[in-house]
């Protein structure tokens, strides 16, 4: 299989979102066994998990880096230099 250009392999990246739409599949099912909706909550989540799975390929084909700002609503960038105080 060939590889990316940035970092991991293509078949890791493949097996990261595959496991994505599966976990949220999954979940769906667990969740439905606990409430006893059983079709309901699993169609959700499967539903949800592909586009979701969509957007992990695409942030990791875009160097699977996110910034600071978006995950934290941090400033992204080097950190301030401090300023010595004086006395």
């Amino acid at each position: 299989m060939p590889e990316q250009s940035r970092g991991q392999p293509a078949s890791l990246t493949l097996l990261l979102a595959g496991s994505e739409m599966v976990s949220f599949t999954l979940a769906g099912l667990v969740a439905d066994y606990l409430l006893g909706t059983l079709p309901l909550l699993t169609v959700i989540l499967t539903v949800l998990g592909v586009p979701a799975a969509f957007w992990l390929l695409y942030r990791l084909s875009q160097g699977g880096r996110v910034e600071r700002s978006q995950r934290s609503g941090g400033i992204a960038g080097p950190a301030a230099p401090q300023q010595e105080s004086q006395g």
